[in-house]
């Protein structure tokens, strides 16, 4: 059946509640504001009965793109862990300083969410929004490539803290930290390798950055072939 609209919050809550009463890790997507109060809500609800057991959890907010400090605060609380696909920026940020006015200021809010402790990730999306280093460019720079328009960069993050988020966050949102998410003995070797070190360029020159090669699990699945 398809919908017609969007969820309710009481419908929210409802269906978040089932989702923890059966011990499973609960997520969904969550574009503006409003959809993200409506599950931090629900989880809300579901964190007053058992706050130690629910921190444990991990829950998700996949997307959560807008967040004011107070849903930010809210979801540290409650070790909530978005997933934040801040490589939109990098793509189509002009509209959304355009549409969204001042509300910029808390679009993939990063920095607030590291600030407050979350463990934010960054989503790719793939495929039908930006992918792997795009999305670093978009939560270090914030500046729309497509357009050529820097954007509010009040919510920009460090280097490393955009490697951070995408890849021990991501690691850590999936309860895989033990086995992928950093370059530790006994972990799975799954890394790339980029054209130039992405540590020491100037940070603006991420987005041209392209890789060499990859691997998983120690076995080499691509390598960017030489040019001509």
């Amino acid at each position: 059946m398809v919908r017609e609209r969007g969820w309710e919050r009481e419908e929210t809550a409802r269906y978040i509640e089932r989702i923890v009463g059966a011990e499973c890790q609960c997520t969904a997507h969550a574009i503006g504001d409003l959809a993200v109060e409506f599950m931090v809500e629900g989880y809300e609800r579901c964190f007053r009965k058992d706050p130690e057991n629910f921190r444990g959890m991990r829950h998700r907010i996949e997307h959560c793109s807008l967040t004011d400090q107070d849903l930010i605060d809210r979801m540290a609380r409650m070790n909530i862990c978005p997933s934040v696909n801040a490589g939109m920026i990098q793509a189509i940020g002009a509209n959304y300083m355009k549409f969204y006015g001042e509300r910029n200021a808390y679009m993939a809010a990063l920095r607030s969410m590291f600030d407050a402790g979350v463990m934010c990730s960054l989503a790719s999306d793939a495929p039908s929004g930006p992918i792997g280093i795009q999305t670093i460019d978009g939560a270090v720079n914030r500046y729309d490539r497509n357009q050529d328009v820097q954007c509010d960069k009040s919510q920009a993050v460090s280097v490393t803290e955009a490697i951070r988020a995408a890849t021990y966050n991501g690691a850590y949102s999936s309860f895989e930290e033990h086995i992928k998410g950093s370059l530790e003995v006994g972990k799975l070797a799954d890394m790339i390798v980029l054209s130039d070190d992405i540590l020491k360029i100037d940070p603006m020159d991420i987005h041209t950055l392209r890789v060499d090669c990859t691997v998983i699990d120690g076995e080499f699945e691509y390598e960017r072939a030489e040019e001509a």
